[in-house]
């Protein structure tokens, strides 16, 4: 028996709407054109692709679907991963070895939420272990026995590992981080993506300050009860019901 993986999630109201809100749309792409499995990649590395891959994932099986996150990430040794710290086989081993896909999945402290760790085996290049037969396997399995499908994979500027896989997924999402993200890496990651022929269908800014956030959403603090908050004429607050 696998044992279980701990996955947690923002505790930030706010910020777990702003999350829901990019669940909508995920959701809406499969309600509309039925994607199911959507890779996540950054612009460049240090974006937060994995935390945001992780509250994805744990807000869609929040919302009732089916879901597994893939750590499609085969480059960096596992020991390296705190979520993949205590596995012992994963997507690298199923590919490589003997293992049995069902031996690579990982219930959560989620219900509805499973985990392929990205594995240990590493006799073959990763380049050649996502062009391989058994991962297209991988993809059509999860396809039929998940209602999504979320890969974490490095950023676009590291390898060419989100190239492949992006023709693998339904779709691409791509991950920057507001003011340290480079413009020039954002467009070419872009290029990448669309050249390579994934189906890029947004971006995920991360890394965006309370500051900045009440900009793009008018009521971002409905949560916390001060929506209605304004300043009277004699200098204190008065709440609007």
């Amino acid at each position: 028996m696998n044992s279980v993986i701990d996955l947690y999630r923002c505790k930030d109201e706010i910020i777990n709407d702003a999350y829901d809100r990019a669940v909508v749309n995920i959701y809406l792409q499969k309600e509309k054109k039925g994607y199911k499995s959507f890779l996540l990649c950054g612009s460049e590395a240090g974006v937060g692709t994995t935390s945001t891959s992780v509250e994805l994932a744990i807000s869609l099986s929040v919302a009732g679907w089916k879901t597994i996150l893939v750590d499609g990430d085969l480059r960096k040794g596992s020991r390296y991963k705190r979520l993949n710290e205590d596995v012992k086989q994963g997507l690298s081993d199923y590919i490589c070895s003997d293992a049995q896909l069902e031996d690579c999945i990982y219930a959560t402290n989620w219900d509805l939420l499973h985990y392929i760790p990205c594995g240990t085996a590493k006799e073959e290049s990763p380049v050649r272990m996502l062009c391989s037969v058994n991962m297209d396997i991988v993809m059509r399995r999860l396809h039929e026995q998940y209602d999504f499908v979320i890969i974490d994979v490095p950023s676009l500027n590291s390898s060419v590992d989100a190239q492949i896989l992006a023709v693998k997924a339904d779709a691409s999402i791509l991950v920057t981080a507001l003011h340290s993200s480079k413009r020039r890496c954002l467009e070419e990651a872009k290029k990448q993506l669309v050249q390579a022929g994934g189906n890029l269908i947004g971006v995920v800014e991360n890394k965006v300050d309370m500051e900045e956030y009440k900009k793009y959403i008018k009521d971002y603090d409905y949560f916390k009860q001060k929506k209605f908050a304004k300043t009277s004429r004699g200098g204190r607050s008065e709440s609007e019901s």
